[in-house]
């Protein structure tokens, strides 16, 4: 059966039963859908054979225990997807034993693609795009299958989304993106073919072994951006679901064929097991296919491109961004305030890699707002009043302390987290954490956060308010010299509040914080000790109970600053109306990761890259990870948005945008990278937009703007950011900041 309509559901029930006429009815009809799925899936001859056989016998081993006979289909492709990934996971776990993980082998054995190339008399582009499923990752390759059944007629999308354990919209989602990187890797094929191939893409290709691979994907795609010839090579292809118009199955082969009926020989209950069955089905299958047999006419071509009102910006890259237009200028609206005196945009983090120094920005209830900046004398914050326009309302207010790091806008003022001399003394000359409430520009009250115990060489940290209490979570150290974290809670007055802790993550080398009406407020820290990022929401130092939401690779005190270093941790936690959140940060990932013996909640983490990329986990409350972690790498709870080796991804930032949210960040051409620091050239500042279940939505799009302060959504549904209009320096360490008099706020509408 190879169209939508649906085997009758008497058959099925028989062949549950144990009719064997119904029961060859059913294997004899769905045979050619797992056949086509698999073997696109797979491209692997010998492995094609097996696992087709693996999933039959197990379909007509376990029909007997299926509740349900008119969803025999996505069933039994569940089944059928299942026995790929473990194939996957099989083949990983050999390659693991003798190579290291980004370097195993991506060579393919003879596969279905250069078959149908060579066997069947395809047009020109339908050839491409039988190639190009070559250069395509294993979860796309895996979407793909099932969309080419879907447009074959074999599958609904309804029975797409149930074979993957999706509900139609997410997997119309998935689908989108696949078809993403279907398209780029066509445009690469004929780049590739074009007679006179462009030079610079010939000396980007230095060291290729001609063996398609997202390795070379990556490093093509870059090329194409940057080239309009080679990038303009897509732009005459026919979409690809138009060249799937009269698509038909590949036939299965006849040995492979007799090998099936012989599951129909036997009940179900005493079928051929599994091993005895793929040992008689060793013999390499020689007319395998990974495309469907198009008919033999091109499509018309399609109409001249006209240029059109930009896109959203927004979708997700899957390893460097997507070639796609930069987000348009109207789409986001600037605003610049000048400043009374210089403020030192930059600041050096662990390793003495600049970051962007934060600049704290919140808005009031009634529409105007605040702008924090720490002057370049080091020694005042100055807080630039704004009105409901954005603009320059007023005088600044001149705020003495060393530092910002956390700012609540009111009707009638501010509250601002900052340090300044440590009343109490301590050893190392360090500060006191303060916070400080001001009304109609004057203080109003001040209230010490730290203790004769604590100090702070630098906070950190973030300040949040539910309209009754405030609650502020910085860094601080003790007399010992030990570092770790504090959460203190004040009123409107400026009064303790019982919750929070002294003393937490230890050593404290991110934090995150977002309100919640009933305290404890949400948090999360990142712990070099525990090699990790927590839920710590109301436990303060990691133990069994807090929830881990990543593994890190740390280095005495380094973990790769995934909230952006001593730049300040800010805007990577965003609440939704229905006490969900989404979790961003930059990170190295894992290769392996095991417990640690010598600490009860510890692990031992092996990074899998060098430098960062963009990483995304889903709370389903301020207490509860929406998916467990585990420590497999390729584990379901952290969506990557970028997984490349070639670029750094720093500055991740995550905004509530209307229902949706706003992840961006800075791209660097990696020149090199030491102990998880990398330095190189600045490429420009993306943005990508989530759903609020942290799902991407179009695509990852390259801002006209940067990011350098809180990113705050407004009444409206628009999104408002702080930033300084210079390119950022990720080439060296150590230099003193550069200084600016000016700094702009952007507004994106759409």
């Amino acid at each position: 059966m190879t169209t939508t309509e649906q085997i009758p559901t008497d058959v099925v029930v028989a062949a549950r039963s144990g009719d064997r006429k119904a029961l060859n009815a059913l294997v004899t009809d769905h045979l050619p859908l797992v056949y086509n799925f698999v073997g696109r899936m797979l491209g692997r001859h010998a492995d094609v054979d097996d696992v087709v056989q693996e999933t039959m016998l197990r379909a007509v081993r376990d029909l007997p225990a299926l509740r349900e006979p008119d969803r025999f289909r996505p069933w039994l492709m569940a089944i059928a997807r299942h026995q790929v990934t473990e194939r996957h996971r099989s083949r990983h776990t050999v390659a693991s034993r003798t190579t290291p993980f980004d370097e195993e082998s991506q060579e393919p054995d003879p596969d279905f693609a250069g078959v149908t190339a060579l066997r069947l008399d395809l047009s020109t582009q339908r050839r491409q795009t039988a190639e190009a499923t070559l250069w395509l990752d294993d979860d796309h390759r895996e979407t793909l299958a099932l969309w080419w059944l879907e447009a074959a007629g074999a599958l609904t999308r309804a029975e797409v989304a149930e074979s993957m354990g999706l509900s139609v919209a997410h997997a119309g989602v998935r689908i989108q993106r696949m078809r993403e990187q279907l398209d780029l890797a066509r445009t690469i094929v004929v780049a590739l073919a074009a007679p006179d191939r462009c030079p610079d893409l010939t000396a980007a290709l230095a060291g290729w072994d001609d063996v398609p691979g997202s390795l070379w994907r990556k490093r093509i795609a870059r090329h194409l951006r940057e080239c309009d010839v080679c990038g303009g090579a897509g732009r005459s292809l026919v979409p690809t679901e138009r060249l799937l118009a009269g698509a038909a199955l590949i036939a299965v082969p006849i040995d492979l064929k007799s090998r099936i009926a012989t599951l129909t020989s036997t009940s179900p209950a005493s079928a051929v097991p599994v091993g005895k069955l793929v040992a008689a089905g060793s013999v390499v299958v020689t007319a395998v296919a990974a495309l469907l047999l198009f008919i033999d006419r091109d499509p018309e071509p399609p109409p001249p491109v006209v240029a059109a009102a930009p896109p959203s910006a927004v979708a997700a890259p899957s390893a460097t961004p997507s070639p796609s237009p930069s987000v348009a200028k109207k789409a986001i609206t600037t605003t610049t305030i000048t400043l009374p005196v210089p403020f030192a945009y930059r600041i050096g983090g662990y390793s003495g890699k600049q970051h962007s120094r934060r600049t704290p920005f919140a808005v009031a209830p009634n529409g105007t707002a605040w702008l924090a900046w720490l002057a370049a004398d080091g020694a005042n914050v100055h807080v630039t009043p704004l009105g409901k326009d954005l603009k320059r309302s007023g005088d600044d207010v001149v705020v003495p302390g060393r530092e910002a790091s956390g700012l609540i806008a009111h009707d009638d003022g501010f509250a601002l987290l900052t340090r300044r001399a440590d009343p109490n003394g301590n050893t190392f000359g360090d500060s006191g954490a303060y916070l400080i409430r001001y009304r109609g520009g004057k203080q109003a009250w001040s209230s010490v956060l730290t203790d004769a115990a604590t100090s702070t060489p630098m906070l950190v940290g973030d300040l949040a308010w539910n309209g009754t209490v405030y609650g502020a979570y910085f860094a601080v150290r003790d007399e010992s010299g030990h570092f770790g974290d504090r959460l203190s809670y004040r009123d409107a007055g400026g009064s303790p509040v019982s919750g929070g802790w002294t003393w937490g993550c230890s050593h404290n080398t991110g934090i995150a914080l977002a309100a919640e009406k009933k305290l404890p407020f949400a948090s999360v820290c990142a712990n070099d000790w525990k090699d990790g990022l927590f839920l710590n929401t109301g436990i303060g130092f990691p133990r069994p109970g807090a929830a881990r939401l990543d593994h890190e690779e740390c280095v005495a005190g380094y973990c790769g600053e995934p909230f952006g270093g001593d730049g300040g941790s800010y805007s990577n936690l965003v609440r939704f109306a229905d006490g969900r959140y989404l979790l961003a940060w930059q990170s190295r990932g894992w290769s392996r990761t095991s417990p640690d013996p010598a600490d009860d909640y510890g692990y031992l983490v092996t990074a899998r890259w060098k430098n960062h990329n963009v990483a995304v986990t889903s709370l389903s409350d301020k207490n509860s990870a929406a998916t467990p972690l585990t420590t497999d790498p390729s584990t379901r709870a952290i969506r990557y948005l970028t997984s490349t080796a070639a670029s750094d991804h720093v500055n991740v930032r995550i905004g509530r945008f209307g229902t949706n949210a706003f992840v961006v960040w800075d791209q660097v051409a990696v020149s090199g990278c030491s102990a998880g620091v990398c330095d190189g050239r600045y490429t420009g500042t993306y943005g990508q937009v989530l759903t609020a279940a942290g799902v991407p939505s179009g695509k990852a799009r390259k801002l006209d703007v940067q990011v350098g302060g809180d990113l705050v959504p407004l009444a409206d549904g628009t999104l408002a950011w702080p930033f300084v209009d210079k390119t950022p320096d990720y080439r060296s360490r150590g230099k003193a900041s550069p200084t600016t008099k000016t700094i702009t706020i952007a507004v994106m509408t759409s």
